[in-house]
């Protein structure tokens, strides 16, 4: 681990700011440099917009671009998460009931042995008399493949895995098959897209040297799961709102191929994750300008100080700063975040942040028994990362000082002590 600031440097620092009125002076001071400098330069976004056109024309239909672009709060590190999600499932069987379709998958979360934030897809078929859904026993489910070029139709199919007594897609076998195609359905244009390599559940490619794209294969589902609805009940401040909330409960979710990594052998291969990435950018859009800019400093500090000290640990992401925000936004008051009060919201967060690493349990905002950190808890418990941790919290907001992005702000503190 490198080299931690110094108790010494932290009291040189509040030499210079003594009083709560300078710290508003700073937190103004900072609120306008990420609002001029930080945000997204419109140049990225046009050149996203035309990546958009181009790539659709290329592959066909495809879903919604979500990730920091998105949401307009990209830094130099950020990507674009695009899902493609032209095919759907159903949140319960009583949504297939007036289908059309002879078989349909459905989610399902109700097993001690799913994981929260996971599910498995029941697959259903159209009984031949009775014209109502049942339990499938088939063993693959078909699907068709449309190429966006040539708009060619391919009938394929996914393995069906026989699990406590139902018909369960194989998320092992769509990720094989997934790995075996190009991102297009013609290898002579693969081979002149930029390079992509497995990242998770997604392929990731990089454009014009300026910005990072994740390509997600998902399900799309336009109703929640009851997994999903109970956020919608929670006891909350002022934000969301109640329409905004009503417009991220219509957003609906994605199902993703990529198990959990704590399930046994005998279910990681029907394992998919729970994706919320529409309602997630409705509700960062919806976040207040202070709260936005307090998301920003967080990234800030998990890039440029916890990142290099802790380069093969994978503990704390963007992700988790995101639910951090979140979270904090829904217990507080919206008077808390002001521009003059940035610098001290963001110490607010950096405290619940430390007690999430302190008690190894980091509750996803949708899905609280979801714990973001079940995965890490050894790295976290293993090395100094709590040790850092602590330290960046006894700095509070001066731990900004040591980040590239804002040495600026070293000259402005000291020019309070002149």
């Amino acid at each position: 681990m490198g080299s931690l600031l110094s108790k010494e440097s932290s009291v040189t620092k509040d030499k210079y700011v003594k009083t709560k009125e300078q710290e508003a002076i700073i937190s103004i001071k900072v609120s306008e440099f990420i609002a001029k400098i930080i945000a997204t330069p419109p140049l990225k976004l046009k050149l996203i917009d035309i990546y958009h056109g181009i790539y659709e024309r290329m592959c066909g239909p495809w879903g919604r671009v979500t990730g920091s672009y998105a949401d307009s709060l990209s830094m130099s590190t950020s990507d674009v998460v695009i899902i493609l999600d032209n095919m759907s499932v159903k949140s319960s069987p009583e949504m297939t009931m007036n289908n059309s379709c002879t078989m349909e998958l459905v989610i399902f979360t109700g097993d001690n042995d799913i994981p929260p934030g996971c599910c498995w897809l029941r697959a259903y078929q159209k009984d031949v008399f009775t014209r109502k859904f049942v339990p499938s026993v088939s063993t693959s489910f078909p699907y068709i493949r449309i190429n966006g070029l040539t708009k060619k139709v391919t009938d394929a199919e996914w393995n069906l895995i026989d699990i406590k007594g139902y018909k369960c897609l194989s998320c092992r076998n769509m990720n094989e098959q997934r790995a075996k195609s190009g991102l297009t359905s013609f290898p002579f244009i693969n081979r002149f897209l930029p390079h992509w390599i497995p990242h998770g559940p997604a392929f990731k490619q990089t454009y014009f040297w300026i910005f990072d794209v994740d390509i997600v294969e998902a399900f799309r589902c336009n109703s929640l799961p009851p997994v999903l609805l109970k956020w919608a009940k929670r006891t909350r401040k002022t934000w969301p709102s109640q329409s905004t909330l009503e417009k991220a409960l219509e957003q609906g979710c994605h199902v993703i191929s990529l198990p959990s990594k704590i399930s046994s052998d005998e279910f990681t291969e029907v394992e998919f994750r729970l994706g919320y990435g529409a309602m997630e950018k409705l509700l960062t859009e919806s976040l207040s300008d202070c709260q936005k800019q307090c998301y920003i400093l967080l990234k800030i500090t998990l890039k440029e100080y916890i990142e290099p000290r802790f380069p093969d640990e994978d503990i704390v992401s963007s992700y988790v700063m995101k639910m951090l925000i979140f979270w904090m936004s829904e217990e507080t008051d919206s008077d808390t975040w002001r521009p003059e009060c940035l610098l001290e919201c963001f110490d607010m967060c950096l405290g619940r942040l430390f007690d999430w690493i302190e008690s190894g349990y980091c509750p996803n905002f949708f899905i609280p028994e979801y714990n973001l950190f079940r995965t890490k808890l050894t790295s976290i418990h293993s090395n100094n990362f709590t040790c850092l941790m602590r330290e960046i919290v006894d700095l509070k907001w001066k731990v900004l000082l040591h980040c590239k992005t804002m040495q600026w702000l070293n000259l402005y503190v000291y020019s309070f002590g002149r």
